[in-house]
């Protein structure tokens, strides 16, 4: 089903809008709970259950590289009760699976982008490079030996070093896990040796000084750490990247149910509770037009489509 164009304005009230949300609504998160992910998505459920006036319930189906919690809306009412809470992995995911059963212009519809959360590239502590330049020379110097991990094939994370991989010159081997939390464990261990890990998980990390950090990959320093330099800054003029978390319902929903729940998202992203979490958490809120969303994840997809293409980027 063809998503609905959105134009500016305010939209006429129709009689299913007039009346939303007359039972709960479901965020499909598509991560186990405790990510950066669920977090946000828990956060603004109570806001906007507040608002709206109906219970606003998570719940979590990880797997599938997403396309599970992207199956359980696309198989749902267009009705906006059901809705995805998907991270950018959404549109670099189809850029790497031939088989990604959606296409995410035409089969999805964007409410908001919820936030964006900054990565951190670091190291084990123990690696004898303390900035970008000597990890470079060191993985130069000794081929084969280093080896990268991510969250997981297509996650923002593994993207990002292999795009770092390219513009450096540098070879990694790609370890892929099942989420952050064994990644960080063979970190630790000195399994691997680099990983692009998200600030909420890599800071307390950090503060401990159980892992160094190299860089930022994003086009500004971080807040957090304004001490550490962007990779841009180190040599790669131009490289960044800004992952992104937010809130889809199934095309065809009525352009007024998206505008109704985009005034709630926004509403709650205002509550200083939420606020204070994102905060604490390093989270950028979000807050955007649906017809914005729509624009980034058009945009995303040429971008990560490309990319892939370019180094030859594939998972099965």
């Amino acid at each position: 089903m063809a998503a609905l164009p959105f134009t500016s304005g305010v939209f006429a009230a129709t009689p299913d809008a007039a009346g939303y949300p007359k039972k709960p609504i479901k965020i499909v998160v598509p991560f186990a709970p405790g990510g950066p992910t669920d977090l946000m998505a828990r956060a603004i459920s109570r806001p906007m259950s507040e608002s709206l006036g109906q219970t606003v319930v998570v719940i979590n189906k990880p797997g599938g590289t997403g396309v599970i919690a992207l199956s359980e809306v696309h198989n749902a009412p267009a009705d906006g009760y059901t809705l995805a809470f998907p991270s950018i992995q959404a549109v670099t995911t189809p850029a790497l699976r031939s088989d990604f059963p959606f296409d995410m212009t035409k089969d999805f519809t964007g409410v908001s982008v919820v936030g964006y959360i900054s990565h951190l590239l670091v190291v084990n502590e123990k690696l004898p490079a303390n900035n970008l330049t000597e990890f470079i020379e060191l993985v130069k110097a000794n081929p084969s030996k280093y080896f990268y991990g991510s969250s997981g094939n297509g996650s923002s994370g593994h993207l990002a070093m292999e795009m770092f991989k390219d513009r450096a010159g540098i070879t990694l081997e790609h370890t892929p896990y099942k989420g952050a939390a064994p990644a960080i464990q063979d970190l630790l261990s000195g399994r691997i040796h680099a990983v692009f890990l998200d600030t909420t998980v890599a800071l307390p990390l950090v503060k401990d000084k159980k892992i160094k950090v190299l860089a930022v990959p994003t086009a500004e320093r971080s807040k957090l750490l304004p001490e550490v330099p962007t990779i841009a800054e180190q040599g790669f003029p131009g490289f960044a990247i800004h992952p992104w978390y937010g809130l889809l319902a199934r095309a065809g929903t009525d352009p007024a149910i998206i505008q109704k729940l985009n005034e709630h998202v926004k509403k709650a992203l205002a509550d200083p509770q939420v606020a204070e979490t994102f905060s604490s958490l390093g989270i950028e809120p979000g807050g955007n037009s649906p017809e914005a969303f729509n624009q980034l994840i058009s945009e995303d997809l040429k971008t990560w489509d490309n990319i892939a293409k370019k180094l030859d980027l594939k998972i099965q």
